[in-house]
């Protein structure tokens, strides 16, 4: 709390108002009598002065200013003649009614107006005309400031009784410290909302700055912008504004970065894969077509069967390497975009009836049952690649289907296209391995698959062909086996 900028300011606040109640008390205290006593000296000074100019015109002016004087500014007047008679005082202004030099001489009974006299320094008085000498009574036990000054006719003595002065100290003390009290307590509230006030913002403007510290750009500086503080505030709001764009940006370029480094690494890895893959795939056949010529060129093939067997074998491995060529040439073409689907009116029942008869041997020499009801839709898509997607399920199904079981086919319309479903009776694949299965290569029995005569290409071929007709592919466990399907995107015409 102690370094809180509030608190700061709240006592920079009161440490002001202190110093100045301090000051002002100091002053007070060590200045106040002397001031006062040097305007009692000038009111003394001033009511002579009065007294001289009322003198020359007449008692009855003298006797009024006299009264005046005595009545405005508490001042008690003595006026004493040349001989030592006393024509007026204050305190004996009942006996002494008017302003006569042949009243009783009563000098000697006013102890103040005698002791004044002989304090008096009267070369003082003959070159200035006035002194100002301090008597103290003793019968009244009263100290008194005296003004002596000479008159045509005689002396003036005025006097003010120290009491007033000292009573009016002790009222101003007794004042100043009320009111220093209540200034303090008034400056400490005032400090306490003035502080407030002009903290607020920086308080919010930090805590803007703090959420900025922790990439939380959601807070915004919200107060008036009248001064160089709103000023500041909207500044931040910039720099807040700026900043996000700018992190937000380099967020995308490194999610792009990482993502592009992620795809290198993964066609790194593919390609890697596929050498692997490709290189596995030719390697058997390669040693066949070597190790049967080799026979033949040894001579070991002697009787006309023999030879024929070899050279069946030779054949038969170079026709399964020609397509998986074919095949990889196909996929290529096709990932890298240089396929171009040719869109025409397409008959289902053909083009499925057509991929049933080329598969009718495959399927009788296994004892299977392949179920296809006609559904009269002609889709608008490319005949070929159809036809391919088509011939790779139907041939994925026979290798796979136990023998003397069934497949089934169907073509049905729906909210996107036209889906066609092959079925084929069967174990099924696990559910971790089903997205494996549009993989280059990927076999789930690489030993069976292979002795099938399955190249691991087919359904990569299936999925590129669905990128590029804009539809979609997949494959999903069902009871009792697995069934595939494709979605050639479009409104398919029911042909009646």
């Amino acid at each position: 709390m102690r370094h809180s900028i509030k608190f700061k300011f709240f006592a920079a606040i009161c440490a002001i108002a202190i110093a100045f109640v301090g000051v002002l008390t100091l002053l007070n205290v060590t200045l106040y009598d002397d001031y006062y006593l040097w305007q009692r000296e000038r009111a003394l000074q001033d009511t002579y002065e009065d007294i001289l100019h009322a003198s020359d015109e007449g008692n009855d002016a003298l006797l009024n200013q006299i009264i005046q004087s005595e009545d405005t500014e508490g001042v008690r007047l003595t006026l004493v003649g040349s001989d030592g008679t006393v024509s007026y005082d204050s305190v004996l202004r009942e006996q002494l009614t008017g302003i006569d030099s042949s009243q009783e001489t009563l000098f000697y009974g006013l102890s103040v107006v005698e002791s004044a006299f002989q304090a008096v320094d009267v070369d003082k008085m003959k070159k200035q005309g006035i002194d100002f000498v301090n008597v103290y009574d003793k019968k009244r036990s009263e100290e008194f400031l005296c003004l002596v000054g000479q008159m045509d006719s005689g002396y003036v003595v005025a006097r003010i009784p120290f009491t007033y002065m000292e009573q009016n100290s002790t009222f101003n003390m007794f004042f100043l410290g009320i009111s220093g009290g209540l200034t303090l307590i008034i400056c400490m509230g005032l400090a306490f909302f003035v502080a407030r006030h002009f903290t607020r913002p920086l308080i919010a403007i930090g805590n803007v700055a703090n959420a900025m510290a922790d990439l939380d750009f959601s807070k915004k500086y919200d107060g008036p912008v009248r001064d160089e503080i709103g000023q500041l505030g909207q500044s931040i709001n910039r720099l807040s504004e700026h900043l996000e764009e700018t992190i937000a940006e380099l967020r995308r370029s490194n999610w792009k970065l990482g993502q592009e480094i992620k795809e290198k690494e993964k066609i790194d890895a593919m390609r890697q894969e596929f050498i692997v893959n490709v290189s596995h795939e030719l390697k058997t056949p390669i040693a066949l077509i070597q190790g049967y010529a080799e026979g033949l060129k040894e001579g070991i093939a002697e009787t006309p069967e023999d030879r024929d067997y070899y050279c069946s074998t030779i054949s038969d491995e170079a026709v399964r390497m020609n397509n998986l060529v074919m095949q990889l040439l196909s996929l290529s073409k096709l990932e890298l975009g240089r396929e171009t689907p040719n869109l025409s009116d397409v008959d289902l029942d053909e083009l499925i009836g057509a991929a049933v008869e080329k598969t009718a041997v495959l399927s009788e020499g296994r004892s299977l049952k392949v179920q296809y009801t006609p559904c009269g839709l002609h889709a608008h898509t490319d005949d070929t690649m159809l036809s391919q997607v088509v011939d790779n399920y139907l041939t994925n199904a026979i290798r796979y289907t136990p023998e003397g079981g069934a497949v089934k086919i169907k073509a049905e319309q729906n909210s996107v296209g036209t889906t066609i479903t092959v079925f084929n009776e069967g174990e099924g694949v696990s559910e971790d391995e089903l997205p494996r299965l549009w993989e280059k290569f990927y076999r789930t029995d690489k030993a069976r698959s292979r002795a099938l005569g399955g190249s691991g290409v087919g359904l990569s071929i299936v999925k590129a062909m669905a990128e590029v007709l804009g539809g979609a592919c997949g494959a999903r466990n069902v009871e009792g086996g697995i069934e595939f399907w494709f979605t050639v995107p479009g409104t398919a015409v029911k042909v009646l």
